[in-house]
């Protein structure tokens, strides 16, 4: 009987961390595919709090991935390019500044609008 009830405990255990380990498993997934919180972007760019980001706000976007500890500092080549190309695509209505209707289409103008890095000239 004792080693029954050893077993069954054992056993519960076993499943009890299993599942906890696939829920974290399915948690990180579901935060892999969704991306940024775009709320909390928006808000943090809108450093005066109006609910529109200017150009100059924008341009304080750095892109939807982390950057690597080691190049925090350094922006990546062509994103300033790209930034306005991304806010020309983003502000539909061309007053100048991105509603937070409009920004929350970044991922789709992002993907159509990759970085571009500049190509080096050829000395030959």
């Amino acid at each position: 009987m004792n080693r029954f009830l050893s077993a069954a405990v054992a056993l519960g255990l076993l499943l009890g961390l299993t599942a906890a380990a696939q829920a974290a498993d399915e948690k990180k997934k579901k935060k892999k595919t969704e991306g940024p919180d775009l709320a909390a972007l928006f808000a943090k760019l809108d450093t005066n709090n109006d609910k529109k980001l200017t150009k100059d706000e924008f341009n304080a976007f750095k892109g939807l991935q982390a950057q690597k500890a080691e190049k925090a500092g350094k922006e990546p080549k062509g994103l300033a390019a790209a930034r306005e190309v991304w806010f020309s695509k983003l502000d539909t209505n061309n007053d100048g500044s991105l509603t937070f209707q409009e920004f929350s289409k970044i991922k789709d103008v992002i993907a159509a609008n990759p970085i571009q890095k500049k190509k080096k000239k050829d000395t030959n």
